[in-house]
């Protein structure tokens, strides 16, 4: 779980949402490999949705695990889900239509 070096202080910034995703993502390209990962486990076992919140929940649950430091800055922040719903079936035609969306802001930045 390689992460880049990351200004987190744009994470509280008023950057708009778009950006502070797409810094997030290019800092930390592990999360999306693991949510594609988990996503084709359980497509794998004949499920045809899903939930991209509790995958991201799952994600988060298993960072605290594998930490040694608990008192590391690291977030999961909420705002991102609907963009890494929407990039992943973008980029992964295999997972188009698996996660349920709803309209979002999202839709605007990533097709």
């Amino acid at each position: 779980m390689a992460q880049l070096e990351f200004d987190w202080t744009m994470l509280e910034s008023d950057e708009p949402a778009i950006d502070r995703f797409k810094a997030f993502h290019y800092a930390n390209p592990w999360v999306i490999e693991q949510l594609v990962h988990m996503a084709r486990k359980l497509k794998d076992r004949g499920v045809h949705h899903y939930g991209m919140r509790a995958l991201w929940e799952v994600l988060r649950y298993q960072r605290i695990l594998q930490t040694d430091d608990p008192t590391s800055s690291f977030k999961l922040n909420d705002h991102y889900i609907p963009y890494y719903a929407r990039e992943i079936m973008r980029r992964h035609p295999d997972l188009d239509g698996f996660f349920a969306t709803r309209r979002s802001e999202a839709d605007k930045h990533i097709k």
